[in-house]
């Protein structure tokens, strides 16, 4: 169930309403596959840890910063990749980098680190504002004030970005399928989680089971005929697919298989758009939602970028704009829920975690824990003025995950939706249709129920082409 509450003062937008207590075992179950959140407590949003016995194994939602750095950081050799989260992802993304342990791992993710470098980003800028331009002629066709599906719009033009960015020469044919049945199998992929919470055998079928088996077997295929196309041009150039192609072991100097090829390219076809969409979806709700500041992020833009091209230079000024973002994804974390499995006994907070125990860190919970924000439902973008954000702890505010495995591309993501949300609030006004709260639901990413649906009237910028 999502609550709201708006007034001219403050917005309050809407949340989950979280158990008073740790739910048994059934009542788990059962919410779970409603929405994962419902199982998050409320001591999870008051306390720094809290457990729960699952009946398989024992769960602890691990919240409180320094306890989260022991985690992420401190101990991270005895904090492994979740068996859950690689179960969730065995079917699509299986050993790709986001998956990955140990050398494996790291050489993934050396390989793929050169792309996200700063001065490779500001190279992506025309790549990221076009796509953004591209919905606002499809957004002009409309009627003024038509109501648009926000969160399908941002699924498209996230993915353009990917697309121009990273994967040139990509079908529209294949670029259908992989947003689709990336969809699809986000919206079945609670019942593996669940599954590999209760650790029941992988062999043991779900009522999901096919469906995502056939999501997994159209995005691999569509993968894997972008890399064969690929390879018998030659392969070469300086997008993700070229580096892959061109990436060698460092100790026994082999290529990366095609196995290997599917799961990197298709963790960054999926995470990097997705989680980026989500984002923009739930930034633009909040500006309808609050139009007071829509109007200072349209005054920004306007007083930094004038009516021209959006430049890399402008991106770093346009500092309101990155407070109502960070603000957006402190309350709609992109990626709400992550794990760690211990591998050994570790104590933490009092607690003991046995070998197999699972820290779960609900970053959804961090983000509106009372002991770390003030009021911290409300949505309030002063909290990200540089004075301000200085004050957080680094495991206080989480968008891109933390430690050793923190996103690869969160400075990518950070100037794409800044520049996105700048070109689309200089061009656009946004309004709630006075009806839609959507309720924050985790599938992997913050997904808002019901869709985004906005009403959205253009305000005359002149069209624009980067590329």
């Amino acid at each position: 169930m999502a609550t709201a509450v708006h007034s001219a003062a403050a917005l309050y937008p809407p949340t989950v309403i979280p158990p008073p207590k740790p739910l048994a075992l059934r009542k788990f179950v059962f919410q779970f596959m409603k929405n994962p959140l419902l199982v998050l407590p409320q001591g999870a949003y008051e306390e720094p840890i809290l457990t729960m016995d699952s009946g398989r194994s024992r769960v602890f939602w691990v919240t409180g910063p320094d306890l989260v750095e022991e985690v992420l950081i401190k101990r991270a050799g005895d904090f492994l990749k979740s068996p859950v989260e690689k179960r969730a992802f065995r079917r699509t993304l299986k050993d790709g980098v986001l998956s990955a342990d140990g050398n494996l791992w790291r050489w993934q993710r050396r390989t793929m680190a050169p792309l996200f470098r700063p001065a490779e980003i500001q190279n992506y800028i025309p790549g990221m504002a076009q796509p953004a331009e591209d919905q606002l002629a499809k957004w002009r066709a409309s009627p003024p004030g038509s109501i648009q599906q926000i969160d399908e719009d941002m699924v498209e033009t996230t993915f353009s970005v990917i697309a121009r960015t990273m994967l040139q020469g990509g079908e529209p044919r294949e670029a259908e399928i992989i947003k689709r049945a990336t969809a699809q199998s986000l919206s079945h992929i609670a019942w593996e989680i669940m599954y590999g919470l209760l650790r029941l055998p992988l062999w043991l079928p779900h009522p999901a089971s096919w469906a995502l088996s056939r999501s997994a077997r159209q995005l691999r295929g569509a993968v894997h005929d972008i890399i064969a196309r690929r390879q018998a041009e030659g392969g070469g150039g300086g997008d993700l697919l070229g580096r892959l192609l061109a990436a060698r072991d460092p100790e026994t100097g082999e290529p990366m298989s095609m196995e290997q090829l599917i799961n990197n390219l298709l963790t960054l076809l999926e995470a990097g758009h997705e989680t980026t969409s989500r984002a923009l979806s739930w930034t633009l709700y909040l500006l309808a939602r609050a139009p007071d500041w829509q109007d200072q992020v349209r005054a920004e833009v306007a007083a930094i970028c004038g009516e021209g091209k959006i430049e890399p230079d402008h991106v770093a000024k346009l500092q309101v704009t990155q407070q109502v973002l960070k603000e957006s994804m402190r309350l709609y974390a992109p990626v709400p829920v992550m794990s760690r499995i211990a591998a050994a006994p570790v104590e933490l907070g009092g607690m003991v975690i046995k070998p197999g125990g699972v820290a779960v860190i609900p970053i959804f919970c961090i983000h509106r824990h009372k002991m770390l924000w003030d009021d911290p439902d409300r949505f309030d973008p002063t909290r990200f003025e540089p004075a301000r954000e200085a004050t957080h702890r680094r495991t206080q505010f989480m968008p891109f995950g933390g430690g050793q495995r923190v996103c690869l591309g969160n400075s990518f993501a950070m100037t794409e939706a800044t520049l996105i949300l700048a070109t689309f609030i200089r061009a656009a006004r946004f309004d709630w249709d006075g009806k839609h709260n959507p309720e924050p639901v985790s599938r992997v990413t913050l997904q808002p129920r019901g869709g985004m649906p906005l009403k959205v009237t253009l305000l005359g910028q002149k069209p624009l082409r980067y590329a």
